[in-house]
């Protein structure tokens, strides 16, 4: 039933994302071509900006949805019902506060577009963009309780059905008007729609919820999420902060240029977007395997988990390899266009964090945060020192400040996550991890250099050069699993499990 519900998940997070993705592109098009890079600039330095002040969830959502599946597991209503009513009391608090403390950034927002001479209205974006993330606040809480439920798909039909509304909308607004503001509140009312559509159908299905809405935690929950908030909140400040501040130091060194790589970032964040929706969609199904007893069994689990999202991520990397300039050039023009080494660059850090999601999906389904508290720290304090450097001494420009972020994930977060996850959720050595860790990123880098030079040597340009080359890195991509991994355990366990299931 675990894997009938991810695989169910999965689908509708995968199906729903195809469509989305398609047209979010159009609208990104529209965008590109009405508003202009500034516009870009401004609404990345806006992003980045709130990214940082909605720190204050601190892991919240996290903490509740691991210590929700032992309840969902033996069915005590009452306890679930103890934890939403906190969940959302301190998602209340935690609306008001940023609704206060938003304004207050206000005055700093000249300072990181002083190009964007000719975008009015900086603070009333800016407002929009803090009013859109403070309203989440009072209604969003409602998906993890269906994602712990193993009902992801749920979550995916609201929001890729507010998605399609959202993207036509703004299109109309872009084109009939060229109004930006107009844009921006045009996604606050759909996410805000998608939001409490979300909390009706969460009303229906679990009646019991309001039945103990003042219901109290538990002590043995009451310690436990005490304990995983502080310990998961330097993961999600050090997440957001090494993101966040990557952006804002491009925006700081050129806004324009700023604007140009948003639309690299976009198409890969996209993509990253899709992949981690369906790892979600199987979190509530790892969180069930991580309260078995059975070690060797939850290791070939995890095996084949870490298999299937390398290939996913090899898949992507290689599709990016060879079609991700060309996309580039017919999305948006030559003008769009960075160095290959900052492209090399953005594919290398889409590759290794992959890599990284099934420890992270883990750690989050096993509760794992007081294990890395010390490596949230790190990664923040590697990325800073080592992007200013390759920023301010070197002078590296975008390219240093993406560098700075492979620096921080090689030197810090991989071997951590990677202890973390092997000594208290798996209870095994890290050396077999490690020793397929190598293969893949040695397979990755074949793969994706041959996939990038076979399709540099495609003589035609357009939508069919396209074409080509995304055929070309599918070939490429088959030929290398099937030589490195065609006769694998992990390979044939995959394939037997999708037999027979479908």
């Amino acid at each position: 039933m675990r894997f009938i519900n991810s695989l169910r998940n999965s689908a509708f997070a995968l199906g729903g994302q195809i469509v989305t993705i398609l047209m979010g592109f159009v609208v990104r098009w529209f965008f590109v071509h009405r508003l202009g890079q500034e516009y870009l600039g401004v609404n990345s330095v806006m992003e980045s900006m709130l990214t940082i002040l909605s720190m204050g969830e601190l892991g919240i959502g996290t903490s509740v949805a691991f210590a929700l599946y032992k309840p969902i597991d033996d069915g005590d209503e009452r306890r679930i019902g103890s934890l939403m009513a906190f969940y959302r009391k301190v998602y209340f608090i935690l609306g008001i506060a940023t609704a206060v403390a938003g304004p207050l950034l206000i005055p700093f927002m000249r300072f990181f577009t002083r190009e964007a001479a000719n975008v009015a209205d900086i603070n009333l974006i800016y407002l929009l963009f803090l009013l859109n993330t403070t309203l989440s606040y009072f209604f969003a809480y409602k998906r993890t309780l269906l994602s712990a439920y193993q009902q992801n798909y749920i979550n995916s039909l609201s929001e890729d059905a507010f998605a399609v509304l959202k993207y036509i909308l703004q299109i109309v607004a872009i084109t009939q008007f060229g109004s930006y503001i107009g844009y921006l509140v045009i996604n606050l009312v759909c996410v805000c729609g998608a939001n409490i559509v979300i909390g009706i159908v969460c009303d229906r299905k679990y009646p019991f919820v309001k039945k103990y809405k003042k219901e109290k935690l538990i002590k043995e929950d009451k310690d436990k999420l005490k304990k995983s908030v502080v310990s998961l909140m330097y993961q999600k400040i050090g997440a957001k902060l090494v993101t966040g501040t990557d952006n804002l130091m491009i925006s700081y060194a050129r806004l324009t240029l700023m604007g140009i790589y948003s639309n690299y970032s976009i198409v890969v964040s996209t993509i990253s977007r899709v992949v981690y929706n369906v790892l979600c969609s199987v979190m509530g199904s790892v969180g069930n395997l991580m309260i078995q007893k059975d070690d060797d069994h939850k290791y070939k689990v995890f095996e084949e988990f870490v298999f299937a999202t390398f290939c996913f991520y090899f898949f992507i990397a290689m599709g990016f390899s060879a079609c991700l300039e060309r996309f580039i050039v017919i999305w948006a023009g030559e003008d769009w266009l960075l160095p290959p080494s900052v492209t090399f660059v953005v594919i290398m850090n889409f590759m290794l964090t992959g890599l990284r999601q099934p420890n992270i999906v883990v750690i989050e389904a096993a509760g794992l945060f007081n294990n890395l508290r010390m490596k949230a720290v790190g990664e923040v304090v590697v990325n800073l020192i080592v992007s200013l450097l390759f920023l301010v001494v070197f002078e590296m420009g975008i390219y240093g400040v993406l560098l700075g972020t492979t620096v921080s994930m090689v030197s810090v977060c991989i071997w951590w996550e990677t202890f973390a996850v092997h000594k208290y959720a798996l209870h095994k050595p890290v050396k077999r991890y490690y020793i397929n860790y190598f293969l893949q990123l040695f397979v990755a880098a074949l793969g994706c250099f041959t996939s990038y030079f076979a399709a540099g040597s495609i003589p035609v340009d357009g939508i069919a050069g396209l074409i080509l080359a995304g055929l070309t890195a599918v070939a490429i991509f088959a030929v290398v699993i099937s030589i490195f991994y065609g006769r694998s355990r992990v390979f044939k366990a995959l394939v037997r499990r999708f037999k027979v299931r479908i």
